[in-house]
């Protein structure tokens, strides 16, 4: 296996490979630049990543109170994991391995009711939504890890502006090659997870204009996009990774914020996209959608997107972030705009007639929820024209979340 070093493609056989511990830390940003390979997974399994907030129970302003909710959970015996994030008043949340729906809706209330109770503990809430609706960045504070520290100087003040929350989905490729040519379908759908998911109409104590004010944030950072349309293999990632790494853009996968984009060391894509949703069940829902669509993917074995166009999809993803479930899609396989909506209820309608999962009908109505007077950003607006106000938002979305969601 070849890997980057001083700007050189070396083979490692002959200086030796990097050692477990080298490797992990390179994986996870703190070590020399490391891609590991591609780690055999069965199509189809699925994971659910969730970026939550840390709320005052009095204010429902962030509340740096994260490293103590983590040292609770530290306590359970569970399935699932959970990790600190870059700033003190997020923590992430992790399932184990999932094959259905029901599966993922019953870890995730599990996820909720233990975390809620734990953050209970120490006077906090917990919550959905994408972004804070009235945080400053400049208030926030990194956590103590030298990977997010590392991220500070890198970044600067976006670092701290990265206080968002999302939810990320990791679906089983199978092999390198396939993912490759998985993450270039799924990334013409992503705009539409966009639409579905997107819940934070406000930023920074302002009504933004979008349904998705996170969206936006994303796209600041340098490595964010899509992947290039030259990637048509593993090996292609690969070279890919070594000239970035050889200038010293990249150290490992971490460092692609990617709308979608491979996760070796799992065997999965991860789409990246996806607001932090108001309900455990709505997360469920989407994951199900997405694996639905690759399973579809996988099934036309050789064939890609015919339209790679990074214009187009930036456009898509502009709309959907803008207009949420309100807004149109351009299908860059055949260049006619269609009201997302109505692309999603062609998806779920064909999908359902070759899906496997005895609970996907209950996800399309879960869905279908999702698309009803606006969807949560609709939800979140129609709260705030009835004369609510911001610290009433943040309250509205943590009962959402702290409510029972199966």
């Amino acid at each position: 296996m070849n890997g980057p070093t001083t700007g050189l493609l070396i083979n490692e056989e002959a200086i030796g490979a990097p050692s477990a511990d080298e490797q992990a830390r390179a994986v996870s940003g703190e070590g020399p630049a490391f891609l590991p390979d591609f780690k055999p997974s069965t199509l189809g399994t699925m994971g659910i990543e969730l970026e939550l907030m840390v709320l005052d129970r009095l204010t429902f302003d962030l509340f740096p109170a994260a490293p103590d909710i983590l040292r609770l959970l530290d306590k359970q015996d569970k399935p699932w994991v959970h990790t600190p994030e870059i700033t003190t008043s997020m923590l992430e949340v992790a399932t184990s391995i999932l094959q259905s729906f029901d599966e993922a809706a019953g870890q995730l209330e599990h996820i909720r009711s233990t975390v809620q109770r734990a953050a209970f503990e120490v006077g906090a809430s917990i919550s959905g939504g994408g972004a804070h609706p009235f945080q400053k960045w400049n208030e926030q504070r990194i956590y103590p890890k030298e990977r997010y520290f590392a991220s500070e100087r890198k970044f600067g003040y976006l670092a701290k502006l990265f206080t968002v929350f999302g939810m990320h989905v990791h679906i089983g490729a199978g092999t390198a090659d396939e993912a490759t040519r998985l993450c270039a379908w799924l990334t013409q759908r992503a705009p539409l997870f966009i639409a579905l998911s997107s819940n934070s109409p406000c930023w920074q104590g302002e009504s933004s204009g979008f349904c998705s004010s996170r969206s936006n944030v994303v796209s600041a950072f340098p490595m964010s996009g899509i992947q290039p349309e030259h990637i048509r293999s593993w090996q292609d990632f690969r070279e890919h990774f070594d000239r970035l790494a050889a200038h010293g853009i990249v150290k490992s996968i971490k460092d692609f914020y990617w709308d979608v984009r491979p996760k070796p060391e799992y065997g999965t894509i991860e789409l990246r996209v996806l607001d932090t949703p108001l309900k455990p069940i709505y997360a469920a829902a989407l994951a199900c959608y997405a694996r639905e669509l690759c399973l579809e993917f996988a099934a036309q074995p050789g064939r890609w997107p015919s339209n790679g166009s990074r214009e187009l999809y930036t456009w898509n993803r502009f709309i959907a972030a803008r207009d949420g479930v309100g807004g149109e899609w351009i299908d860059p396989e055949n260049d006619k705009a269609v009201p997302i909506a109505e692309a999603v209820r062609a998806d779920l309608t064909r999908l359902k007639l070759r899906s496997q999962d005895p609970g996907f009908g209950k996800a399309c109505e879960v869905i279908e929820q999702l698309m009803k007077d606006g969807g949560q950003a609709g939800w979140l607006r129609a709260h705030l024209d009835a004369g609510g106000g911001m610290n009433d938002l943040a309250r509205m979305a943590s009962e959402l979340f702290e409510s029972a969601s199966v």
